[in-house]
């Protein structure tokens, strides 16, 4: 999902489950800077068997963490956001995000993730973009 507040620069909300990982549900719940200093994201696209997926890296600057996650069927639109740089990337919860499913709905929970901002376009995911116009 991705967020236009005010015609500022986009935020896509990245939703994760952190249940398992403790580094990461660590890192959410204490890092309160806007975007945070600490961390950096960048997107990226991998094939998984035989299907093209979209993926974010999100890196701590100083060593530590490094975590990758991935998802399929991203419409041209939030493709189209993902290379509309610089824009926030907010890593939420799933626990956080809830049955939020509109911005409406997504907007008062921005508060409890992480967000991190990207600056440089992926080719990556260009080329994905591309080739779904091309379909």
């Amino acid at each position: 999902m991705f967020v236009r507040p005010n015609n500022d620069a986009s935020i896509i909300v990245v939703v994760i489950d952190d249940s398992a990982d403790d580094d990461v549900a660590s890192v959410v719940a204490r890092e309160d800077r806007v975007p945070s200093p600490r961390f950096a994201g960048v997107w990226g696209a991998m094939e998984s068997d035989g299907d093209r997926l979209i993926t974010f890296r999100l890196v701590e600057l100083a060593g530590g963490i490094e975590r990758l996650w991935s998802t399929g069927n991203i419409d041209w639109m939030l493709l189209d956001a993902i290379l509309d740089v610089p824009h926030l990337v907010a890593v939420m919860p799933e626990e956080i995000a809830g049955d939020a499913t509109t911005v409406e709905d997504m907007l008062p929970r921005l508060g409890g993730s992480l967000m991190v901002e990207v600056q440089d376009a992926s080719p990556e995911v260009a080329q994905v973009l591309a080739d779904q116009q091309d379909e």
